[in-house]
């Protein structure tokens, strides 16, 4: 685990010239602030924002040859991989805080309160469409690398993004769960296991990708 964490920290420090690119995504939340739009339309635009944007580690990783920086580490694969995803995890986590927390001031100075339920509602939902993505993305990325994979990468990227926003596709699925959307609280809680059971098959096919790559 300390070898994961090492990574995880390995791959914030690498991706720190990046991060001012997350200033355009406070943007799009003061955008839905002022529009009053739903908060769970919030947290479906985080949750592929973050996960095209936290995409580039690979990138960088391909480019600067990362590979052999983290073959001279006394970093097991499995910690490598792991750690990746610990960063992928809180990358998202962080900015659906920062997205909410920027998105609760204005809603207070427009005198609107913001719903808890409604809120991890929204993280739940935000959750499972990050977890889809960055699913399919990295074991790609891990097999492939960043230049091979990113078409197949933005092929799933925009067919996940289109079910997620299309005026279909959503009462469709909320016709279909509407027995549980009675209880937003349970779907909070089926969302974040599926979402952690997507990120665990995720991470099994990643280490049987890299391995056969490095």
């Amino acid at each position: 685990m300390t070898g994961s964490l090492k990574m995880a920290k390995l791959d914030f420090f690498t991706m720190k010239t990046q991060f001012f690119g997350y200033l355009s995504l406070a943007a799009l939340v003061l955008i839905f602030g002022y529009t009053d739009s739903s908060i769970t339309l919030l947290g479906i635009n985080v949750a592929w924002y973050t996960a095209l944007m936290s995409s580039n580690i690979f990138a960088i990783q391909e480019k600067d040859n990362l590979d052999r920086l983290y073959g001279s580490l006394s970093i097991s694969l499995k910690n490598i991989i792991f750690g990746r995803y610990i960063f992928m995890v809180l990358n998202y986590i962080l900015s659906f805080l920062g997205a909410i927390i920027l998105y609760s001031v204005l809603t207070l100075f427009q005198n609107r309160p913001l719903d808890l339920v409604n809120t991890l509602f929204a993280f739940g939902t935000s959750f499972v469409i990050f977890s889809a993505i960055t699913g399919v993305e990295m074991p790609l990325f891990f097999k492939m690398g960043y230049t091979k994979a990113k078409v197949w990468f933005l092929l799933v990227f925009v067919v996940i993004l289109a079910l997620a926003l299309s005026p279909f596709f959503i009462p469709a699925l909320s016709e279909a769960i509407q027995p549980m959307l009675a209880n937003k609280s349970i779907c909070v809680v089926i969302a974040v296991l599926a979402s952690c059971v997507i990120q665990y098959i995720s991470y099994r096919a990643s280490i049987l990708a890299y391995r056969k790559r490095v």
